[in-house]
């Protein structure tokens, strides 16, 4: 199935968000309608000159523009060699159709360091291909490519390693051990990055190769990210569109075959973010498609930096085909605050490699320490899920449980273990239908549990549900046959309670 059968094709109207919560009316920048072509500029093809790097003549453009009070700056059709290009209020960087941005590959070319968040700490970094610092109304648009050439960044991140980021959280910017200004090597930069900006479009643009994040919004508001192609499969860590404690930001018409998460949602990292707190929120994601993401990744992830909290989220038509999970929350103790007010609904999930709804608050394990976060207030509806191992999986923390989740009109075929439930407090699944080999339904450590039209069925010997735990109870359900349920540790079927009349959250 493509994009525009799936989700229909962009129009040229950006329609209101209709969200289920408050949030700003988006439009795209207003920007002065004055040209500057970088040829005009000193600009010159790789058929003219083969190694000559555009940097400066972009930058002069980009210069001319901003004493004359903004304008569009024209990347033409043609291939183009470059470094980093820093871009200022009240421009937009238009590529023409059949222009390809091609960055270079020399490192060098990206010093001075700039501030930016790597995997949600703060440090001064190898610039990003486009850098957008404290900026107001900037748009990146066209028809054109922009290629990161990410495989030498890749070759570098190998031989240095991921670099301990637990650790630079406890120790002050200006002192920790973190990034190129530190002179650490092997922490890539992202690809496109917006830094405390206001009124932004990236619009209809592809992205090839980054370094490792492509789109990587944060503390930033009003953003609008449309019709764009990422094509990073081959990149660690390459995940498309980042929003980072930023808020009020519509992401919608996008195609990504990435490396990591398709749309992901962060605030930041243990205690650096927690005392930042800026969270992400009012956020709408619709109309999308995620193909063959991979390294354990998925379609729509909130975390697994959540320490400045994210909430108000809605996200709405997608299309999840050979990711490796579709809906997934991840975060662990150490990383507090709250993740709440998430709505999403029309999702069709095909040929998942691990689970398709999964929530798992363990993510790097228990030995974390440090705060709690807490997910709660989560609506899931509308979602067909053909092709997985297991389609959903809910894990709370012993001392935190996941809150308040609803599954609805849930279909589940091609399943290897169906729904695997532990430590959730207030689930309700209305019209769920689990098919699977293994046993459809294992609950451990779940209160107020309600079922409402729930139809499980398996090829395992026994029964489909399987209840047991210490702490479950309260069990709702009017229509759920007795003799399909097994209970486990001592649990009988005085936990089964007549169902009360529920409202959907």
């Amino acid at each position: 199935m493509t994009l525009l059968a799936q989700i229909g094709e962009k129009p040229d109207e950006i329609a209101p968000a209709n969200a289920p919560f408050e949030m700003a009316e988006l439009q795209r920048p207003d920007i002065p309608k004055q040209t500057f072509d970088i040829r005009d500029y000193g600009a010159k093809t790789l058929g003219e000159s083969p190694e000559f790097k555009n940097t400066d003549a972009i930058h002069r453009a980009i210069e001319a523009a901003e004493n004359a009070g903004g304008g569009k700056i024209l990347i033409p059709k043609g291939k183009w060699l470059t470094g980093p290009i820093h871009l200022k209020s009240n421009m937009n960087l238009h590529l023409a159709e059949g222009a390809e941005v091609l960055f270079s590959e020399d490192k060098k070319d990206y010093l001075p360091v700039v501030r930016q968040r790597h995997e949600g700490v703060e440090a001064y970094n190898y610039s990003p291909m486009i850098y957008a610092y404290k900026v107001k109304n900037v748009a990146i648009t066209g028809k054109g490519v922009l290629n990161a050439q990410g495989d030498h960044w890749w070759e570098w991140f190998e031989e240095h390693g991921a670099p301990p980021r637990a650790v630079a959280t406890k120790v002050p910017l200006s002192r920790r051990d973190w990034g190129k200004g530190a002179g650490h090597e092997g922490m890539r930069p992202s690809f496109v990055v917006f830094w405390k900006s206001e009124n932004i479009l990236v619009e209809d643009i592809t992205l090839n190769d980054s370094p490792m994040w492509n789109i990587h919004l944060i503390y930033s508001s009003k953003i609008i990210v449309r019709g764009i192609t990422v094509n990073s499969l081959r990149a660690p860590n390459g995940d498309g569109v980042v929003i980072d404690s930023s808020n009020d930001v519509l992401v919608e018409y996008n195609h990504f075959e990435t490396g990591d998460d398709a749309v992901v949602l962060k605030s930041g990292l243990n205690e650096e973010a927690l005392e930042i707190n800026i969270p992400t929120q009012n956020v709408v994601v619709r109309n999308f498609e995620a193909r063959k993401v991979r390294t354990g990744s998925g379609g729509v992830v909130f975390g697994s930096e959540t320490s400045g909290g994210i909430r108000n989220v809605y996200v709405h038509n997608a299309l999840f085909d050979g990711s490796d999970r579709g809906i997934r929350f991840k975060t662990e103790r150490g990383r507090g605050n709250v993740v709440e007010n998430i709505y999403i609904h029309d999702v069709t999930m095909k040929n998942i490699t691990y689970q398709a709804i999964n929530f798992n608050t363990f993510y790097t394990g228990p030995e974390a320490t440090g705060p709690s976060p807490l997910v709660r207030n989560i609506s899931i509806k509308d979602v067909e899920i053909d092709g997985v191992p297991t389609a959903i999986e809910l894990v709370g923390l012993p001392e935190k449980w996941l809150e308040n989740i609803h599954l609805e009109n849930i279909n589940v075929i091609n399943s290897e273990k169906g729904a695997r439930i532990t430590r959730v407090k207030n689930l309700t699944m209305k019209n769920v239908t689990i098919n699977s080999k293994e046993q459809a339904m294992i609950v451990e450590d779940a209160y107020e549990l309600f079922l409402n039209n729930v139809s499980l069925k398996d090829q395992a010997s026994g029964n489909p549900l399987l209840f047991k735990g210490l702490h479950t109870g309260a069990i709702f359900t009017d229509d759920f046959p007795l003799n399909d349920i097994t209970f486990e540790n001592g649990l009988t079927k005085d936990i089964i309670k007549k169902a009360p009349q529920v409202q959907a959250w």
